[in-house]
């Protein structure tokens, strides 16, 4: 009787037994043994020698070695009689034998077991350098289509959004999260989010919080938990606190939580919708992994591979997704299959490609030291100019803006004896951007300037930066231009506290950072090199992978679409 004909079922539950016969870390680690020991040349020995090289009793010997036999992996034939020696020959190595069961379980989905595997054997870095490969069985399923497996060039970063500042954190973080209110970038709006009503009267703002959310480890959101978050970033040390030096006092009302300001800044809004001001509950075990209340909680979390759950409970909109895996492989650089995106910063151009989306982030750009006069800035920027048409036009999106940059390659070529006249003797470069713009520090010693690199950027008159916008172009100008590390190098003290309070008066905070812009640009104190982008190749199903400006997918919005073409 054909039982597979009759039975799928049947045929399934065999296929499953084979395979974890197959797979037996026991049966595996007896190969491991002997393939290390006889290696796969055929060979004579006796039942006392196979003991000891596999560890077990001669009375397990034949059962071992007969196990082995079935699944095709040695030939042996037992010796028989006084003086007749086992014939012993390992057809298949260990190596290959574990690489297709760890390759066997990734193709039917079960990546957590083909990683145990890995571990068990210490074989990680193999099944890193070929899960691209071994993936690609599993990519044409179309039995898990809520379920993304995403393979990243990097490891699990910390996903504290108070404390952000690695940008791979910003898929997670954005989903895992949420913030009181939310701005709309194309309407100029905020709206109500995490606080479902919120108000103005003279310097106070009222934010009345929902009272059916909870997070991801089953408490309840409260008013105080706002409190402590909102609290917490006016602390020394957290990335732009300054944004919050304008609370003078919270107070929970119920469920209103009251925040009075010292002044009347336009830029407190934009702060509390940015998804660093999301409201968390910290996590005593694991800090840099606080509880969120986002669409999507944490399955398991390691530093190579981590998932995301959908929250069923979630009070707004869903995400799609059931589950979103994420593995850190070697490269992914290999044509992306299935439920596999690839991500990419890129600097360089970029042929057009099909299944390629690229996003533009911003700039890189040259950044001069205040402690540099008029006069040598000026001359600095039209070298760097200069090096700019000469070396990179071809192979960089050359511009002239920082933010929305847009390509400009007229530029001025001034002459050697020129440009001497108002160069410093000396420049020192920030040592870990030596290779980023060689040419520039090269032209630098023709000129006859000493280039000397050191290792602290306060000492640095030149360092490269890289200048972002995400969805709030007013928010992150004004942190980029007066906040930032580079913003208190860029400008004197003064300077930088007039421009803030500049900003702080301004009717039209969006037309005066523009203004700061050009004064940057105007004044040599940034040079835009060239576009900063990032490019994902996903698969031909993958819906909603529209990148944002911050250069991540929401997660959310991803879906596959399993039609047949």
């Amino acid at each position: 009787m054909n039982y597979c004909s009759n039975s799928s079922s049947f045929c399934a539950s065999k296929d499953k037994e084979m395979i974890e016969k197959t797979s037996s870390t026991i049966h595996l680690n007896r190969l491991k043994q002997l393939d290390r020991f006889f290696g796969t040349e055929s060979t004579i020995v006796d039942s006392q020698t196979l003991a000891q090289v596999m560890s077990c009793s001669t009375r397990n010997v034949a059962k071992t070695m007969k196990n082995l036999r079935e699944l095709g992996w040695i030939e042996w034939v037992p010796g028989r009689g006084r003086g007749i020696k086992t014939q012993l020959q390992v057809k298949r190595s260990f190596h290959e034998v574990l690489c297709d069961v760890i390759k066997e379980y990734v193709a039917r989905g079960e990546l957590n077991e083909a990683s145990r595997y890995a571990d068990i054997f210490q074989y990680q870095t193999v099944f890193k350098q070929h899960l691209p490969d071994w993936i690609a069985e599993l990519s044409g399923s179309k039995e898990r289509s809520d379920e993304l497996i995403s393979l990243v060039p990097y490891t699990l970063p910390p996903c504290h959004p108070m404390y952000m500042k690695d940008r791979n954190a910003g898929m997670y973080v954005s989903v895992l999260f949420d913030t009181l209110i939310t701005f709309d970038q194309s309407s100029k709006t905020f709206t109500p989010h995490l606080a479902h009503q919120f108000y103005k009267e003279g310097l106070t703002y009222y934010f009345r919080i929902r009272p059916d959310v909870y997070f991801h480890n089953g408490e309840l959101l409260t008013p105080e938990h706002v409190k402590a978050s909102l609290e917490a970033h006016k602390s020394e040390g957290v990335l732009a606190h300054e944004l919050y030096n304008c609370i003078n006092n919270i107070r929970v009302n119920k469920q209103w939580v009251e925040i009075t300001l010292d002044y009347d800044d336009p830029i407190f809004l934009h702060a509390v919708a940015d998804v660093h001001s999301a409201i968390f509950m910290h996590n005593a075990s694991e800090p840099d992994y606080p509880f969120g209340t986002g669409p999507y909680y944490w399955g398991n979390r390691t530093a190579n591979h981590w998932s995301l759950q959908k929250n069923n409970q979630y009070f707004s909109q869903h995400g799609i997704l059931r589950k979103a895996d994420f593995w850190h492989v070697l490269r992914t650089n290999k044509t992306s299959v299935g439920h596999l995106f690839e991500v990419k910063d890129v600097d360089k151009k970029v042929d057009t490609l099909p299944g390629l989306q690229t996003s533009q982030l911003g700039t890189k750009s040259l950044c001069l030291s205040h402690r540099l006069d008029s006069s040598s800035r000026s001359a600095i920027t039209r070298v760097c100019q200069q090096v700019l048409l000469s070396h990179y036009q071809d192979s960089h999106f050359l511009c002239h803006t920082l933010f929305q940059p847009a390509e400009n390659t007229e530029y001025s070529t001034p002459t050697n004896t020129e440009l001497k006249a108002d160069l410093p003797s000396s420049i020192k470069v920030l040592k870990q951007d030596q290779h980023i713009f060689q040419h520039l520090w090269f032209r630098f010693n023709q000129l006859g300037i000493k280039v000397d690199f050191v290792d602290d950027c306060a000492k640095a008159e030149l360092w490269i930066n890289e200048f972002l916008v995400g969805q709030d172009e007013v928010l992150d100008r004004y942190y980029w231009m007066l906040l930032s590390a580079s913003a208190i190098k860029l400008l004197t003290p003064f300077k930088r506290q007039q421009w803030l309070a500049e900003v702080q008066k301004s009717d039209n905070v969006e037309n005066t950072l523009i203004q700061l812009e050009r004064r940057y640009l105007s004044q040599n104190r940034i040079v835009p090199l060239w576009k900063k982008s990032i490019a994902f190749k996903s698969h031909q199903s993958l819906r909603g992978t529209d990148i944002n400006s911050l250069g991540f997918m929401n997660l959310s919005t991803i879906w596959f679409d399993k039609r047949e073409s």
